[in-house]
């Protein structure tokens, strides 16, 4: 985010109820820049553990059903409609390509405190020419550095260019550009005629717009609103930040909060998929104001979106094709908007490809987000080694589990800040083992009432969700010693994760699969009044490992 924003999400989690709606108010104005995944620079030129003998890969449910639903939908060909021929389980987001040129000065070089490891850096699984293109922050969700779009045409005159012409002008897919042209003259006939502040942009151009983001701000901040090079859906050619020629107006720039709230934002937001566009960046359901859900609430801190990896961004919309953006549109509609369940763009093209649980893949490891993140460079090695990544094979899955988690203690505690008790259970955890939300803690979510991993709120009003299981992800599991009364088995499960509140703050609005915390670790569960007695263990693909049961005191 911004400077302005992130001091303004620092002071929001100390400041009084009462203070809240004037800071709301002072950040609204002052913020004057995009806070998504691939806001362009202002100032920019002319463009408009599983146990060691069991391999993760084989554990019934990773691939079927968890990874890849073998019933489900085939995955897409490149114009966006359904293929008879499903993506090979072992391969779920396509077939790994080395690239020779990956260089960005600021994000590569091993010297660098925040840089990203050279495999992911020449990794590539996202093919571009593909509309539902899987194009994301996951070190699995990289475009190639040479990559750019065969058929990229002049938005102002339909001229086909290179890549290379359209760092001067804006450019889109030849397709891309003419569904946009029809959707510009519907925005003028309404009386909101459209301006375009950025397309097409190449891995090089990124690597300038986030270096420029850097400077303004730095590193970590830069990363939640502008996409590192071969992250960005800009390369895709078929992006555009779209507002209106009266927002351009405006001094404090067009990378702003309330694009979403004005005329123009809505109808783009209702009415963009019917020309084959999508809007991939929306405001999560639990961050939604309650009055106007095209602002975000103020009572909670609010980071990134964990299901697309970025903050909102209202202006932000790709085109996948009308067929496509309808049957998406559909199934945002199926799938319970406004409530927990509401998918993005990134969880339907997930489903397109098989893969239902979890809901995202963590952000590619840079240094800033060690403990929630992803690294195609071997363990021990990159940015975050030693301090929290989930090292992927060369298919993008995570890698075998080293050993097991064990239990080493267990008891009973108390704290003013939850009405329960408190269940402390001390593990050692090696190196290598993964685990899932939800993050549990006292200063997290925790479990009163009738509340189970099935039925979880990850802040105060908020709405409960569930915590899909996720094949091969260990968790520390609770149940009350009783004769069930109808409740899942193992009722209480939390991630095996004592880092603090960033991590459960922020994915605790998703299913994701999280890097355990390595060592001796401590995990603190709340659990509602009146337990006596509790049966404790760690949990992976159903199975319990070193049962025990323990007195309340």
């Amino acid at each position: 985010m911004s400077p302005v924003r992130l001091a303004g999400a620092r002071l929001a989690a100390r400041l009084p109820s009462a203070a809240l709606g004037v800071l709301a108010l002072l950040l609204v104005c002052a913020c004057n820049r995009g806070c998504g995944g691939d806001a362009a620079q202002a100032d920019a030129a002319p463009l408009d553990g599983v146990p060691s003998d069991v391999d993760l890969q084989a554990v019934p449910g990773w691939q079927d059903g968890a990874l890849g639903d073998a019933t489900g939908d085939a995955p897409s060909t490149r114009d966006g409609a359904s293929s008879e021929t499903k993506t090979a389980p072992s391969q779920p987001f396509g077939a790994p390509r080395a690239v020779t040129r990956a260089s960005c000065s600021g994000v590569t070089g091993s010297g660098r405190k925040h840089r990203v490891a050279e495999e992911d850096m020449k990794t590539a699984f996202a093919d571009g020419d593909d509309l539902l293109a899987l194009a994301n922050r996951a070190a699995t969700g990289a475009l190639g550095a040479d990559y750019a779009p065969s058929d990229l045409v002049d938005l102002r005159n339909g001229k086909p260019l290179s890549a290379k012409e359209c760092e001067r002008y804006q450019c889109l897919r030849k397709d891309a550009a003419a569904a946009l042209g029809e959707l510009m003259k519907e925005m003028r006939s309404r009386g909101f005629p459209g301006k375009v502040e950025s397309a097409f942009r190449s891995f090089g151009a990124q690597c300038g717009t986030f270096l420029n983001w850097a400077k303004k701000s730095d590193f970590c901040e830069a990363t939640e609103q502008s996409a590192l090079p071969g992250h960005s859906q800009h390369q895709l050619g078929t992006t555009v930040d779209l507002f209106t020629e009266e927002w351009a107006k405006d001094p404090r720039g067009v990378f702003r909060e309330g694009f979403g709230c004005t005329p123009p934002g809505k109808f783009l937001q209702e009415h963009a998929w019917d020309f084959g566009f999508v809007m991939p960046y929306p405001i999560h359901p639990d961050d939604r104001h309650p009055k106007q859900k095209c602002v975000v609430r103020w009572d909670i801190p609010v980071n990134i979106n964990p299901k697309t990896g970025y903050r909102f961004e209202h202006w932000h919309i790709r085109y996948v094709g009308k067929e496509a953006a309808l049957r998406f549109k559909a199934a945002v509609a199926a799938s319970g908007p406004g409530t927990p369940d509401e998918i993005t763009l990134e969880q339907w093209l997930r489903r397109e490809r098989g893969i239902r649980v979890p809901d995202a893949d963590l952000p590619v490891c840079d240094g800033c987000n060690c403990g929630a993140c992803t690294t195609l460079a071997p363990p021990g090695e990159g940015p975050c080694a030693g301090r929290g990544a989930i090292h992927l094979d060369e298919n993008g899955l995570p890698r075998k589990s080293s050993a097991a988690p064990t239990i080493a203690g267990v008891r009973f505690g108390h704290t003013k800040k939850w009405p329960g008790p408190v269940l402390e259970v001390k593990l050692d955890v090696p190196a290598g083992v993964y685990t899932q939300t939800p993050v549990c803690g006292p200063e997290h979510a925790g479990y009163d009432g009738d509340a189970t991993f099935q039925a979880l709120a990850p802040y105060p009003e908020t709405a409960p969700r569930a915590f899909a299981p996720i094949a091969g992800a260990w968790v520390v599991a609770i149940d009350p010693d009783d004769d069930n009364k109808g409740a899942p088995a193992w009722r209480y499960r939390a991630a095996i994760v004592d880092r603090g509140a960033s991590v459960g703050r922020i994915y605790n609005r998703a299913t994701v699969l999280l890097p355990a915390s390595e060592g001796s670790v401590t995990v603190r569960v709340p659990l509602p009044k009146g337990l006596a007695r509790v049966k404790v263990a760690v949990l992976a693909d159903g199975v319990a490992h070193g049962e025990r049961v323990v007195d309340a005191k």
